[in-house]
C-alpha cells in the first residue's frame, strides 16, 4: 500500500477539508484581526475603543452562529452550516478588504464573526457520523489544529508581504474561503435528516447531567483565560520589545505551538483522556506564569509556544470531550460548549483589562495561571 493510501485510510478526507477550512476561519477571521489591527487603525483612521467594539460584535456574531447550529442542525444537517460559515468568512472577508469607509469594514468583519460558529460544531457532527469510530479522535484533533496552520501562514505573509498589505491578505482569504466552500459542496455528506413534526417544533438539544458541568464550566474558565492572553500577550511582547513586527513574530512562535494539537487525538488514546487534560492543563497554566517570572525575549518566545501548544490540545478536546458527553447531539452539545466558552472570551479581557489600571501586566497572566489551574478540579472523572 501506498503512503498516500495509507494516509487517506488514517486521516479521512472530511479531517483535512475542516483543517483547510477552519485555517480560514479562525486563522484569517478570529486571530488575523488581532495580527492587523494596527493596519486597521491606521487605513480607517479608528480608536482602539472603536476597533475593540468592533471586535465584541464579531463575537457576538459568533454566538448567533453558535446557537443556529444549536438549534437546527438536526433539521438541516452539518453541510448547510458548515457551506453558510464558510460563505460568510468570503464575503465578510472580501468585503472588509474592499472597503473604503470604517461603516462598511465594520459590516465585513461582524459577516466573517458568523463563521466560527456556523462551522465548528457541524465539522464535529460530520465526524461523529461519517468517520470510524476509532479514527474520531484523531479526526476531530486534526480539525482543530487548521486554526494554528492558519495563523501561522497569515503571520509568514504578514511578514514577507509589505508593509500595510492587510487588504490582499483578507482578498487571498477570502478567495481560498470559496474554493473550500466549493469542496465542500462536494465532499461533504449532506446528513439532513427528515424529522417529524414535533421535531421541527422541539430541536433535538442534548440533555444535562453531572458530567455536563465541568465540561461547560471548563470552557468558560478556558474562554476567560485564552482570550487575556490574546488579548494582552502579543501587546506586551511588543512593550518590553521595541522592533518592527514583534506581534507578527509572537503569533508566528504561538501557530508553530498550536501545530503540535494535530497529536491531541493520538496522546488521548495513549494516556487516557483524564492524564492527557491534566498535562495540557499544567502546561497551559506554565505558559502564562512564565510571564510573571521573566520578560526576557526567551521567556516570552518559550511562553508564546507552549500557550500554542496547549491552547491547540485543548481546543483540539473540546470536541471529543463534548462529543463522549453528549453521544447522542454531539453538535448541539459542542455549540452550547462553544456558546460558553465565548462567554468566558468577553469577561476575561474585560476583567483582566479592567485590572491593568491598578497593576502591570506580569500580574495579569499570574492571576490568569491561578484561573487555569482550578480547570485541574473539572477534569472528566473518569478514563475514556
Amino acid at each position: 500500500m501506498s503512503l498516500l493510501a495509507r494516509v487517506k485510510g488514517e486521516v479521512p478526507l472530511i479531517s483535512m477539508v475542516g483543517l483547510l477550512a477552519m485555517s480560514i476561519v479562525f486563522g484569517w477571521v478570529r486571530y488575523g484581526y488581532g495580527l492587523l489591527l494596527p493596519d486597521f487603525q491606521a487605513d480607517f483612521h479608528l480608536s482602539k475603543t472603536t476597533l475593540g467594539m468592533i471586535s465584541s460584535l464579531s463575537f457576538l456574531s459568533f454566538l448567533v452562529g453558535a446557537l443556529l447550529v444549536t438549534f437546527f442542525i438536526a433539521k438541516w444537517g452539518p453541510k448547510m452550516f458548515i457551506v453558510s460559515g464558510l460563505a460568510a468568512a468570503s464575503v465578510g472577508l472580501l468585503t472588509a478588504a474592499f472597503a473604503q469607509s470604517g461603516l462598511l469594514f465594520s459590516i465585513g468583519c461582524v459577516i466573517a464573526g458568523l463563521c466560527p460558529g456556523l462551522c465548528w460544531a457541524p465539522f464535529s457532527e460530520s465526524v461523529s457520523n461519517y468517520v470510524r469510530e476509532r479514527l474520531q479522535k484523531r479526526s476531530l484533533a486534526v480539525i482543530s489544529t487548521g486554526s494554528s496552520i492558519g495563523l501561522v501562514v497569515i503571520c509568514a505573509l504578514y511578514l514577507v508581504f509589505p508593509e500595510g498589505s492587510w487588504r490582499l491578505l483578507w482578498i487571498i482569504g477570502g478567495i481560498i474561503g470559496l474554493v473550500l466552500l466549493l469542496v465542500v459542496l462536494k465532499t461533504v455528506p449532506s446528513g439532513a435528516e427528515s424529522p417529524s413534526p414535533h421535531d421541527i417544533k422541539r430541536p433535538r438539544l442534548p440533555s444535562f447531567h453531572k458530567h455536563s458541568v465541568h465540561l461547560f464550566t471548563a470552557a468558560i474558565i478556558f474562554g476567560v483565560t485564552e482570550a487575556t492572553y490574546w488579548t494582552y500577550a502579543a501587546d506586551f511582547a511588543e512593550q518590553s520589545f521595541h522592533m518592527d513586527a514583534s506581534n507578527a513574530l509572537f503569533f508566528l512562535i504561538t501557530g508553530v505551538g498550536g501545530i503540535a494539537g494535530l497529536w491531541a487525538g493520538e496522546l488521548i488514546n495513549y494516556l487516557g483522556f483524564r492524564k492527557s487534560f491534566f498535562l495540557t492543563v499544567l502546561v497551559y497554566a506554565l505558559s502564562m506564569f512564565i510571564l510573571f517570572v521573566s520578560q526576557s525575549w526567551a521567556a516570552i518566545g518559550l511562553s508564546g509556544f507552549l500557550f500554542g501548544l496547549t491552547f491547540m490540545m485543548y481546543a483540539a478536546f473540546l470536541p471529543i470531550w463534548s462529543a463522549e458527553v453528549f453521544p447522542n447531539a454531539p453538535a448541539q452539545g459542542f455549540s452550547i460548549s462553544v456558546v460558553i466558552l465565548n462567554m468566558g472570551t468577553i469577561i476575561g479581557p474585560a476583567f483582566f483589562g479592567g485590572m491593568l489600571t491598578v497593576t502591570g501586566y506580569k500580574w495579569i497572566f499570574l492571576l490568569a495561571a491561578m484561573v487555569a489551574c482550578s480547570k485541574l478540579f473539572l477534569a472528566p472523572t473518569e478514563e475514556r
